[in-house]
């Protein structure tokens, strides 16, 4: 069994930006969006970017000036955090007798609320505004892939390096790889991610072919996806994590609907509902209560699937350091005799060679890196 981990690098080939891209890409999407969105972006947009870039704490405009969303997410989390912290403080002051005074606790809760109300305010549009972002993304790659588009083309020679039991590990989004894999129909998104069993119906005066055996391929979204939302039918309990959105399907091209969450106001308006997502900071909510059934599910059997491959490869994903999670995981599920480093960047790949790779040592091996295209077209 192959297991392939893929990043950004792996999406970016059909149009999606790189991490340090994402917040420049939204801020166009927002522009061009405007108010066909469902909440005042044109009047609150500007307000948060001049917020960002005028701010007086040295973390939040610094992390403003790189450009990179996920710093941004990170300064205003840590606000959060701190706050957390705060009121933690003053419930512990009231419950008796502690090692914090009481009165001061109960002065710096309010005031540090105060501090951090727009760090909250404005973290929330950030998030609210990625999700929408890769909607939008989804429902446009339907006829970008239809079209064959040169990316496309080579997603889908990746696609079909994909055999019967393998596994796809992505820290991505998107749903791209999923597409290609559906076309070749290695994959299906009944059983495809692995959450448990999803029934899916035909939309009524659309016929489309469902399936009911196996998915060939599995796919799973380790920081979620935006497609993915809390099942709050009986099936939940059967072993269904997640409920999927109409959007996710219809940019999928599945003229048909998940069927086991009637009550799940998702279903019809996906707006209103948030999804599980673990979102680009260095502070992730691993222990949000939506990600409790889904996410946690998803870590456990990827580890699984490292531990029993045949072959890793590391396909378009640098590993960051900020990423301690994702990289603690890979670095200790994996046989370093196993793992293939597929990156165009030979800094990266120096550094996950001696991370990752079958040889160790204090001097970095000096493989030249492999570029994705090249990989794909070749294959070793």
């Amino acid at each position: 069994m192959n297991v392939y981990v893929v990043g950004a690098g792996v999406s970016h080939q059909v149009g999606y930006p790189l991490g340090g891209q994402l917040f420049s890409d939204i801020c166009l999407f927002i522009g061009k969006q405007g108010a066909s969105l469902d909440r005042e972006y044109v009047k609150d947009w500007p307000k948060l970017c001049g917020w960002l870039e005028s701010n007086r704490d040295p973390l939040v405009h610094a992390a403003y000036t790189t450009g990179n969303i996920k710093n941004i997410l990170t300064a205003l989390d840590f606000a959060r955090t701190l706050r957390d912290q705060c009121h933690q403080k003053a419930w512990l002051a009231r419950g008796g007798p502690s090692q914090y005074d009481a009165s001061d606790a109960q002065t710096e809760s309010p005031a540090i609320d105060h501090k951090t109300d727009p760090h909250l305010f404005y973290s929330c549009m950030l998030r609210w505004a990625l999700v929408r972002f890769f909607q939008q993304k989804h429902r446009e790659d339907l006829g970008h892939f239809q079209a064959g588009d040169s990316g496309w083309t080579l997603l889908r020679r990746f696609g079909e390096r994909v055999k019967t039991g393998d596994v796809v590990l992505t820290f991505n989004y998107d749903a791209a790889l999923e597409r290609v894999l559906l076309d070749l129909g290695k994959w299906n998104p009944c059983l495809g991610y692995g959450l448990g069993p999803i029934t899916l119906a035909s939309r009524a005066g659309e016929a489309h072919r469902l399936w009911s055996g196996p998915s060939a391929v599995r796919v799973f979204h380790l920081h979620g996806s935006f497609g993915w939302y809390m099942n709050f039918s009986p099936s939940s309990t059967r072993g269904t994590r997640i409920s999927l959105s109409t959007d996710l399907l219809e940019g999928l091209g599945v003229a048909a609907e998940d069927v086991t969450w009637e009550s799940n106001d998702a279903r019809s308006n996906p707006s209103h509902v948030d999804p599980i997502i673990i979102y680009p900071s260095f502070f992730k909510e691993y222990d949000d209560w939506k990600t409790y059934g889904a996410v946690v599910e998803v870590w456990r059997r990827a580890a699984k699937a490292l531990r029993a491959a045949d072959n890793i490869y590391i396909v378009g994903y640098s590993l960051p350091p900020g990423d301690s999670a994702a990289l603690t995981f890979v670095v200790t599920n994996c046989d370093r005799r196993s793992v293939k480093i597929i990156n165009s960047c030979r800094g990266t790949c120096v550094r996950l060679r001696q991370l990752l790779g079958p040889r160790s040592g204090l001097l970095p091996n000096v493989y030249p890196p492999v570029d994705f295209e090249e990989w794909v077209k070749t294959g070793w």
